[in-house]
């Protein structure tokens, strides 16, 4: 269920829209700590999406999201492997209640680029995502990041040619995992090109 709205003022130079959603998830797949997947599980999801767009002056736009989430198990169990003097034996365990895996509670990202008529474009924003557990055990969280990104373009004509720089200040974080006890790095500072050619 989601009930939204969107409103457009100024001579539509600034458009703005909201979303509240209620989700319900039957038996969706989920792998356990025995590295197998099974749809055996329910989540709720309840939040609020955010988006404001702005053209405050000519070749001059801004926009900003907002989403914030809360995501539960609402049913979900699964076996677990218990080290014991004799082997290895698994035991189930309820992970009903605990936020789901990879679901922030907070997004946020903010944009603004200014053109000229020569045909250069300059943009700046950042992006933050709070924190967010890695495996439905909530054992590990990934830590909150904010990070920082600007781009340059030049067109001419039907050519384009755009630099994004990603991750300005080389924030160090983590993005995902593979089950309750790896990480995967996020990329460091880098530089994209890109180049276009409109037909």
């Amino acid at each position: 269920m989601e009930v939204g709205a969107k409103k457009y003022l100024l001579d539509n130079r600034l458009h703005a829209s909201l979303a509240v959603y209620h989700l319900r998830k039957n038996n969706i797949g989920i792998p356990d700590a025995t590295g197998v997947t099974q749809q055996d599980g329910d989540q709720r999801s309840r939040g609020v999406e955010l988006e404001v767009m702005m053209r405050p002056v000519k070749n001059w736009h801004t926009f900003f999201t907002y989403a914030f989430s809360n995501a539960e198990l609402t049913r979900f169990a699964e076996f677990v492997p218990v080290f014991t003097q004799t082997g290895i034996t698994y035991q189930l365990a309820d992970r009903s209640g605990n936020r789901a895996a990879f679901s922030p509670r907070h997004i946020f990202n903010v944009w603004t680029a200014r053109g000229f008529d020569n045909g250069l474009e300059f943009g700046v924003g950042a992006r933050y995502v709070a924190s967010q557990f890695i495996a439905e055990d909530n054992q590990f969280q990934i830590r909150d990041v904010l990070t920082l990104d600007a781009s340059v373009s030049y067109a001419y004509r039907l050519i384009k040619f755009r630099i994004n720089a990603k991750n300005l200040t080389n924030q160090e974080y983590e993005t995902r995992g593979f089950g309750s006890a790896s990480i995967i790095p996020a990329n460091p500072f880098g530089l994209y090109c890109a180049f276009e050619i409109n037909i």
